[in-house]
């Protein structure tokens, strides 16, 4: 499903870090995953879903299978089918042998296939229940969950915010779920000789729609950007939209705001520690990892008070309210920021890397396999 992103990096850092009494093995045989491609998973051959569009029509998957066998010389493989990752799985499956499934998102096709095994579920967030004004509540992950949780043998939690949420909003008990925090590599982060842009700017990481609140942080850093007419926003993600360019346009700000393709880590670690601060102004998340990259690159973090946010950073954040005018307001914190001594700064980043210190993939890892003897111990008794 991701060529790039939180909950795939989430299962491959995890995954290269589990102790060595746990054999682990990962169900796929070619993929576009950046992560899994670092770890030297196959690449080869034209995926299905990429393969003329991104999209399905009818006689896709005849001509898809008509390439991949005249391509690859399969001809004793004609019935391939395309989402071949998947059946993959399902044969490790009907195998049998393992003592724990984990599935990597909210797809059910497993369930036919456990052969009583038990199987552990990662939630990373309820935001789809959190937030039906923009999911339909028959959105397939909202269904899913609801056919899962209350199947799996135990449920893991990215915080102890997610955690409260899924007991608020389901029947789940509170000691059928473990909070396994995300965590941070403890390689060290050297940054490049040349800076990325000759303009001193506030950085914006990811999406920008729904409840990440990125029209209220454009509307809250109007007065920041007009007193400092040399300081701009540089976002990350997809390109802007027509419409975010005219709203832009109708604050004043056009051209204020700069996009940016981040193409490797370096980059994107350059990006954070050459900027002012960076900025996340969410409504709501499940963890919120891009604290912990800013926190690596000696970037100083500020953070809209709500949701995870107070758990994962502390003290070691600067927060604000979105939307709000006066004391506690973006524009308020970020002058206090932008007045810093040398000396002030270096404090605020000291206790940063104090922080990132609480939160290691190896540390993660030896949680989550404690979880995986747990249920493999119950399951035989």
């Amino acid at each position: 499903m991701q060529t790039h992103g939180g909950v795939s990096r989430c299962f491959a850092e995890l995954y290269t870090r589990l102790p060595e009494n746990i054999s682990a093995r990962i169900g796929v045989i070619e993929t576009n995953n950046v992560y899994l491609q670092q770890l030297g998973f196959n690449t080869s051959g034209y995926l299905y879903g990429q393969f003329a569009g991104k999209g399905n029509f009818l006689g896709k998957k005849a001509l898809y299978k008509l390439y991949y066998s005249f391509y690859y010389h399969h001809y004793i493989r004609w019935d391939r089918w395309p989402h071949h990752n998947r059946e993959y799985s399902i044969r490790l499956l009907k195998e049998q042998k393992f003592d724990v499934f984990h599935p990597t998102f909210f797809d059910d096709y497993f369930l036919d296939y456990l052969g009583g095994k038990p199987f552990v579920l990662t939630v990373h967030d309820m935001i789809p229940e959190l937030f039906p004004q923009y999911y339909d509540r028959n959105d397939p992950q909202i269904v899913r969950k609801k056919i899962l949780m209350p199947k799996a043998a135990h449920i893991i939690a990215v915080s102890e915010k997610t955690k409260e949420d899924i007991v608020r909003l389901t029947d789940i008990p509170e000691e059928r779920i473990s909070v396994v925090y995300h965590g941070a590599s403890m390689r060290p982060y050297v940054a490049s000789p040349d800076s990325l842009f000759d303009f001193p700017y506030i950085l914006y990481v990811g999406d920008r729609n729904l409840y990440k609140n990125f029209r209220l942080f454009c509307a809250d850093a109007r007065a920041v950007l007009l007193r400092h007419k040399d300081v701009q926003v540089v976002c990350t993600g997809k390109p802007f939209t027509e419409q975010e360019k005219a709203f832009l346009a109708a604050l004043g700000l056009g051209g204020r705001f700069v996009h940016k393709f981040v193409e490797t880590n370096q980059m994107m670690f350059d990006l954070y520690h050459g900027a002012l601060a960076f900025v996340y102004p969410s409504e709501y998340e499940g963890f919120g990892i891009p604290i912990l990259e800013a926190y690596k690159a000696d970037c100083p973090v500020m953070l809209n008070r709500a949701s995870c946010f107070p758990e994962i950073a502390g003290e070691a954040a600067l927060y604000f309210s979105a939307g709000k005018v006066g004391s506690m307001s973006f524009a308020e914190q970020f002058e206090q920021l932008y007045a810093w001594s040398d000396s002030e700064r270096e404090a605020f980043l000291q206790r940063q890397r104090m922080r990132l210190k609480l939160f290691s993939w190896q540390e993660s890892a030896k949680k989550l396999a404690t979880i995986y003897e747990k249920v493999a111990e119950k399951q035989q008794k």
